[in-house]
């Protein structure tokens, strides 16, 4: 959700999507933090289902993270560079 995503999703459910009962819905998520599934509770039925692959609130020992802070509109640029590497 730091990435700012959340607000875009409020704001289709603003524009009229149909009710969470009457759509087919699926969320995926690297990470599961409270407010991803808080988020989960709202937009998804009662009876979702909730699919885990590995340990949870564990990080694959194979991936190496790098951060790199880019300004916020120079993000989609940047995104591109990399994904052309």
């Amino acid at each position: 959700l730091d990435t700012g995503f959340e607000p875009d999703i409020r704001k289709l459910e603003d524009l009229g999507l149909p009710p969470k009962e009457d759509r087919c819905t699926s969320m995926f998520s690297a990470t599961f933090p409270t407010e991803v599934q808080q988020l989960a509770k709202h937009f998804l039925p009662n009876d979702y289902v909730f699919l885990a692959v590995g340990t949870l609130g564990g990080a694959n020992e194979d991936i190496t993270q790098c951060i790199e802070e880019v300004p916020q509109g120079q993000k989609k640029d940047r995104l591109f560079q990399l994904l052309e590497q």
